[in-house]
Parts: structure tokens; C-alpha cells; sequence
């Protein structure tokens, strides 16, 4: 990799011009043609079994290129920005300059990180909240229980209250629409999820039974949809009905414990750990509050653009894991994405806040990540949510890790010193 050009540029930016040379260029291409040589066929040969230079001949010489920038610009970028000394805030701009066999040169456009200005940050004082069970934290603790172990029971007819797992597809004017559509659903009838009407028409059904539904969108909704009759064709599937269990001797023995009274006393304890994690958490937000309100920076455009990417990205994977998407939510909600963007940028900006004040304080600390304190943390997840370190690693690289471990270190600096009153 090689500095080519660095170019200041207006509103506090600067491009740098890099080159990745031809070895790393041409070690790319080959990693590119192990990966991905079984998806190209060419006649005459066995599946994967064509040499790269047959296959560039047989589709383009470009053939691997986007893969490969994909795989080196990455790490080109961070030694780039390294090498010269420069700290940027967000994702660059990269545009490609020039590419053939001899390598690539691509512009990185970037925001300049700010300059951050911190007041006291250590031996800060807050108070502590008294971690104390009230009679309503008890009743809270009690049912949030019995809701996390609810029995089920297999209904054959479909009541309010029932879950049902069903197929839907509408439609309007005969015209399907965008989100209208799922399979093996989890609809809780009477939840008012979806829009009125629809539940109500749903109760009744049979399992595997088939029905339509007829219904109209809101006046407030998305301006595609908004006050027109709908179909939805609906497939029913499981329906259950899920129920609080009785707390006596002989359930409690079911759950691992000699009695009732033992159980109860397990889950008022797990209760009063609650209570004092949100005390501490509490503490530290308290003095951490602090700190953000004593810092005077000029947060970046770039950087809070990045962070609101993060929290929609967020969103739509647990959207995701709850068998819904992103204009799933919207639909619902009767929002657009602009809608939902704007609401989120005020976290967004307090995220962008936060991670300058962090970052400053982890480089008046010396605050360092060593390839061991990421190893160590990728072990601990692997163990605490029960899935192989390679898929946490997959999911969350190690530079990423690493910068986490990196804001939580300087978080640990505050609370550590704070003093509680």
C-alpha cells in the first residue's frame, strides 16, 4: 500500500490518493478465484476445475476485481490513515481512480475527527439509588415469571387471546403490496398489531383452515395504502392458548427447586440483582451525563450519519429475528424510512456524543486493546450466549471489538473514580 496524494480539503476534510500494489493486488485475485471459481462454468471443463486465467478469458479479465477491491481497500484504508496520522470521524467517500492487473489506486474522502474539549471526567459524584424490592417490584417480579413460563395449550378454534400462526397475502385491487405478505406469522389475536379489523376476523379460524380478510387501511398510514380496502388471504396454522401456571409445591419441583416457598424465594433474589444492576447502571449514566454536559466539541455530520446507520441497522436485525422486516415495522407504524430517520437522529447525535467523549478519554489514558483483551471478550460472548466464537466473530470483527472494548475501558475510568453520594 502507498500514499499517492493527501489533499486537504473545505468543511474540515481531507482525500487521500492510495495504491495497492501489484502482490497484494494479485494475492486478492487469487483468493477471489478460490472463493467463487465453482460459480463460473465454462465449457469443456469440470465445475471448479477451470484455472483463473480460463475464466477470465471465458467472462472478463474484471471478473474478480470487485470482490478483490472488496477484500484489500479495507485494511489499505486503515494503514493509509495510520501512516499519515490522521484520525477521521464516520465512514470515507472511496471512489475508484484507476484498475488493471498491476493493482488499484482508489480516493478516500473523510471527515477530520474533531477536536474534543473535556472537563473533569474523574472523581465525579452522583448519587446511588437504594436497591430496595417495593410490594410493586415483588407483584413485577412475580409476573414477569409466570409470563416468561406460561403453559401452552393446543386450541383447535381461535379465540381472542389465542396465538395463531398463520400465512397472509394481500392485496389491493387484486394488486399485491409491499410487506403484505408472511409465512408461519405469530399473531396474538387481540394485541392490536395489525389493523383494526383483522383480528377480529381472524378469530374463529381452524387450524389449516383458509379464509379471507377484508379490510381498510387508516387515513394515517402510508400514503401508497392509506384509506384503501384491502384482501388478505390467511392461512391458519398452530393456535395456542398461553396461561399463567400455578406457583405450588409440585410445579416448583417441575422448575428444580423442594417447594413454593423456595421458588419464590429464588426469583425475589433474582429480582433484588435486577434492582441492584439498575442502581449501578444508574450511577454510571448519572456520571457519564456529566461528562457529556462538560465537553464542548463541534460533532461531525459524518459521524452522526454513521450512527444513526448503526441503530436502523439495529433495529432491522431484531426486526429480522422476529420474523419481520424494516417495512413491515413502517407499515404498521405509518411512518416512512425519512420519518423513522428523523426520529432516531437525537440518538444518534447522543451516541456520536458519546463515543468522542469515550474516545478522548481512552487517548488521555493511554487506554490500549491488546489482541488478547478481544480474544478473551469473543470467549466470554461464546459462553454467555451459547454460540461458537467464529460466528460472534463473523458478526462482530475484531476491529469493531476491539473499539467497543476501547469505550468501555474509558466508561470503566469515570465509574470507577465516581463518588457516590
Amino acid at each position: 500500500m502507498t500514499v499517492l496524494n493527501k489533499e486537504m480539503k473545505e468543511n474540515n476534510r481531507v482525500e487521500l490518493t492510495i495504491r495497492v500494489e501489484k502482490p497484494e493486488w494479485q494475492k486478492a485475485l487469487d483468493d477471489a478465484y478460490q472463493a467463487n471459481r465453482d460459480l463460473y462454468p465454462v465449457d469443456g471443463c469440470a465445475p471448479g476445475k477451470a484455472t483463473r486465467q480460463a475464466l477470465e478469458q471465458a467472462y472478463a479479465p474484471d471478473v474478480f476485481y470487485q470482490e478483490a477491491v472488496n477484500a484489500t481497500f479495507p485494511r489499505a484504508l486503515v494503514e493509509a490513515f495510520g501512516r499519515e496520522e490522521i484520525l477521521v470521524a464516520g465512514a470515507p467517500e472511496l471512489r475508484i481512480v484507476d484498475i488493471g492487473p498491476e493493482g488499484f489506486t482508489f480516493a478516500a474522502l473523510a471527515e477530520l475527527y474533531p477536536e474534543v474539549k473535556l472537563g473533569k471526567y474523574k472523581g465525579l459524584a452522583a448519587p446511588m439509588p437504594q436497591a430496595e424490592l417495593s410490594n410493586d417490584d415483588v407483584d413485577k417480579a412475580m409476573e414477569e415469571w409466570l409470563q416468561a413460563h406460561l403453559v401452552e395449550q393446543e386450541r383447535d378454534r381461535a379465540a381472542m387471546g389465542d396465538e395463531v400462526t398463520l400465512d397472509f397475502d394481500g392485496s389491493v385491487d387484486g394488486v399485491p403490496f409491499e410487506g403484505g405478505k408472511a409465512e408461519n406469522y405469530p399473531l396474538l389475536l387481540g394485541s392490536g398489531m395489525f389493523i383494526d379489523g383483522f383480528e377480529e376476523q381472524v378469530a374463529g379460524i381452524r387450524p389449516e383452515e383458509e379464509r379471507e380478510i377484508h379490510v381498510t387501511f387508516p387515513q394515517q398510514y402510508t400514503p401508497e395504502l392509506a384509506g384503501k380496502a384491502a384482501v388478505f388471504r390467511v392461512k391458519a396454522h398452530r393456535i395456542v392458548r398461553r396461561s399463567a401456571p400455578e406457583i405450588n409445591d409440585a410445579f416448583a419441583r417441575t422448575q428444580g427447586f423442594a417447594d413454593a416457598a423456595s421458588l419464590r424465594q429464588a426469583i425475589m433474589a433474582a429480582a433484588l440483582q435486577r434492582k441492584e444492576a439498575q442502581a449501578r447502571d444508574a450511577f454510571a449514566d448519572a456520571l457519564v451525563r456529566q461528562v457529556l454536559d462538560g465537553m464542548e466539541v463541534r460533532v461531525p455530520d459524518s459521524m452522526v450519519e454513521s450512527q444513526l446507520t448503526g441503530l436502523l441497522q439495529e433495529l432491522e436485525n431484531r426486526l429480522m429475528g422476529q420474523g419481520a422486516s424494516l417495512s413491515d415495522y413502517l407499515q404498521m407504524a405509518g411512518m416512512t424510512e425519512e420519518d423513522l430517520r428523523a426520529h432516531a437522529r437525537e440518538n444518534a447525535l447522543e451516541s456520536a456524543r458519546y463515543e468522542l467523549a469515550m474516545t478522548e478519554i481512552a487517548r488521555l489514558e493511554h487506554i490500549c486493546v491488546t489482541d488478547e483483551d478481544v480474544e478473551r471478550r469473543y470467549q466470554e460472548m461464546s459462553r454467555q450466549f451459547g454460540v461458537p466464537v467464529e460466528h460472534i466473530r463473523q458478526q462482530l470483527p475484531p476491529m469493531q471489538l476491539s473499539h467497543d472494548l476501547k469505550l468501555a475501558y474509558a466508561r470503566a475510568v469515570v465509574v470507577d473514580s465516581g463518588v457516590r453520594l
